[in-house]
Parts: C-alpha cells; structure tokens; sequence
C-alpha cells in the first residue's frame, strides 16, 4: 500500500478530531476509523518498495514500520482505556498527529526532509495551550533541530574526515536532545497534560525518530561509523546509569517517572552503538517496551501521582517487574540480546551494563508504588499491558521479524 496513505490518513483523523471536539464521541469514532486506515496502510506497506505517487520518492525501512506499529498500538492502548479526567478526543487528536509526523519522518527521502519534519512537529507541539510558555517549551526540542542541521552540513562539508566526525558529534547530540535524554533533558512541568509535556518526545515520537536517525547517518559517514557507535554507548551509559539512580533517589514521584524513560533510553542507545544485528534487535525490544508498557503506566499513574497514594499491592509488584525489564516481561529478552552483543563485542562493556542493570530494581519498586490502586478502564488497562508484555517477553520472535532481525 502507498506510503502517502500511512501519512495521509491520521494527519485527517487528527484533523476531524480537532474539528469535531465540541462533539467528543464523534470526534472519537471518525478520528478512529481514518487512525485505523493509516495503521492497515503501514501493515500492508512493503518495507523498502519506493512509491514517487507525489513525484518524491517515498519508501519505509523495516525497523522504522516496526516501530510505527507498536506506537500505533500503544496509542490505542492508551485512547481506549485512557484516564478518567483525559479527554479522549483531544488525546486521540495529539496521537494521530504524532502517528502523522513519525510516518513522515520515518518515509521522508532524505535526512533534510527529516530535520524539516521534525521542526514542525516541534512548533505545532510548543504552540499547543499549556502553561509553559511558547519560547520555554520550543528551546529544547529547537536546539535538537539546530545540532541535527549543524551535524548534516558538517558530514557533507569537503574536506578532511575529521569534519566527518563532528558531523557524526552534531547528530547524536541532536537525536540525544530530541528524546530528551541526558545530557539534554526538556523543561519538565508536572502540572501540564502529557501531550503537551516533554514525555512524547521521550516516548512516542522518539522511538521513531532514533530509528531513522541512526540508520541515515550510517549512510552518511561510513568512515565516522566506529565514533559514532562509541558517542552512543557513551551517552547510553550516561543515561543507564544517572537515570536509574536519579529515579530512585529524587525527591518526586513524577520526577522518577522522567529520570526512568532516560534509563530505558540508555539501553536503547547502547543497542544502537554496538552496531550488530543481536544488539539492534534489543534497541527494538527495549523501545517497544517503553511504548507499550512505560508510556501507557506513566498516564495511569498521574491521578495517584497528584493525590500522593502509594500502594504495596501484588499488582503494583508486578508492574514494578515490568519496568525493571525482569523475567519474563519484554524487557527481559532485550537486556539478555544487549548483553549478549556487548559479550561478543567487547566483554567489560557487558560487564558494565550487567552491573547497571540492578539499579533498575529500587527504582521500579518505587514507580510500581507510585501507580497507587488503579481501578475501572485503568485496572483493565494495566492487566492488558502486563499480559502483552508477559507474551512478547515469551516469544519476541514476532517484534524481532518486523524489522528484519
């Protein structure tokens, strides 16, 4: 199916759901059914078949169809059994525009494309009512777009390969920024809806966004591929590391909530670093599990979060495990894939992820309490999750075939 469909059809969903607000069920059911149709045309999208309908040559890698599926799902996850006080139609509207601009990015013909697309997902998300103003919120995501720019015209400047390696510098500088890891992390106001917070930058577009970004720099600087790993194992660590125990040691339960997308991230990073096919299919893993269990469990957590409720209950126990990556949730599999590949690579940097790895379990117990007693849609909703995370952690085969592994 063509590419401009997958674009096409959840930028107008997002349309008609803003349109049609004052009539929420409405707005809801049209918004829907245009989300469903953008999703069966990237299902059925060929991964790589170039489509010039619009006379630009549009195609869409594997890893990146992959993970547009699983932001789709985790988007409907999310819509369907969202918080009592959200409004459905305004979070569908938010996730179908973002479902639009991924796509774009993840389509584009060029990493020129990319970085304009990415600018005006920025825009239209810092122009978007909250209390931050607009010169606040844009500052950070404004100066992931300036390093992606700097580090693009760098890697295409003549000259000596070492402007190659400064190129590869303003990149994973930009992606960094982008998802708004460390050392780069956004302006976090926990008084604001997500949709408008840093959190999507993190964990909706994000994963789209470092998908491309690091397969079209590969391509850019074969001889800069070794700097470029060794930046991202480097800033992986960082984040692994300080996210884990800032989640675990900072004063606020939202904040932990941040600092524990920033470790998920580490581990992403580091995948991505070590350049092999084992180590790429656990930076699948690992960004799937922040979409399909981290992102929706932050959501469900912010109404326990404002009334302070802790609980203790085997349900937040067990939400604790998934986030901490243990057996046998998702993130299990995809700790075991990266510390296998960082063996094979180079056996001190396993050891290094292998002993960072525990700072995940204080961390977890302490988000798990902080999702308080979950009840109704939400109840339903994290039992869902658990389950989904419980079989992929079983069989990842389905997750790793999608994008190629």
């Amino acid at each position: 199916m063509e590419p401009e469909l997958a674009v096409a059809l959840p930028a107008a969903g997002a349309a008609c759901a803003a349109v049609l607000r004052p009539r929420p069920n409405l707005a809801v059911i049209i918004g829907a059914l245009l989300g469903l149709g953008g999703l069966a045309a990237i299902v059925l999208s060929t991964p790589g078949l170039v489509s010039d309908a619009l006379g630009v040559s549009l195609s869409l890698s594997a890893p990146a169809r992959a993970m547009l599926i699983v932001a789709a799902a985790s988007l409907a996850v999310v819509v369907v059994f969202a918080p009592e006080r959200a409004e459905r139609s305004r979070l569908l509207g938010f996730g179908l525009a973002g479902l639009a601009g991924m796509t774009a990015i993840a389509v584009a013909p060029t990493l020129d494309v990319v970085i304009l697309i990415l600018l005006a997902l920025v825009v239209l998300q810092a122009a978007a009512p909250a209390a931050r103003p607009f010169s606040r919120r844009v500052r950070a995501p404004a100066f992931a777009v300036a390093m992606l720019a700097a580090g693009l015209v760098l890697t295409r400047l003549a000259g000596p390969s070492l402007l190659e390696r400064f190129g590869a510098v303003g990149l994973v500088a930009g992606l960094v920024a982008a998802v708004g890891a460390l050392p780069y992390m956004h302006e976090f106001d926990a008084e604001e809806s997500t949709a408008a917070s840093p959190i999507p930058w993190a964990a909706f577009i994000g994963p789209v966004l470092a998908v491309t970004i690091v397969m079209r720099a590969r391509e850019l600087f074969p001889s800069a591929a070794g700097a470029f790993g060794a930046m991202l194992i480097g800033l992986g660590l960082l984040n692994m590391i300080w996210g884990c125990l800032a989640a675990w040691r900072t004063e606020a339960d939202v904040s932990a909530w941040r600092y524990s997308f920033s470790g998920d991230w580490g581990l992403a990073l580091c995948g991505f670093g070590l350049a092999l096919p084992e180590a790429q299919g656990a930076a699948v893993l690992i960004l799937s599990s922040v979409l399909l269990a981290r992102l929706p469990l932050y959501l469900w957590s912010r109404q326990a979060l404002r009334d302070k409720v802790q609980t203790d209950r085997p349900l937040n126990l067990l939400v604790a495990a998934v986030l901490a990556g243990s057996a046998p949730f998702l993130g299990f599999g995809a700790r075991i894939l990266l510390l296998h590949s960082a063996t094979a690579l180079y056996w001190p940097l396993a050891l290094v992820i292998a002993t960072s790895l525990l700072l995940w379990v204080p961390s977890s117990l302490r988000l798990g309490r902080s999702l308080g007693r979950p009840k109704g849609p939400q109840l339903v909703g994290i039992v869902l999750v658990l389950a989904v995370n419980v079989a992929l952690g079983i069989f990842p085969q389905p997750l790793l075939l999608l994008p190629g592994q």
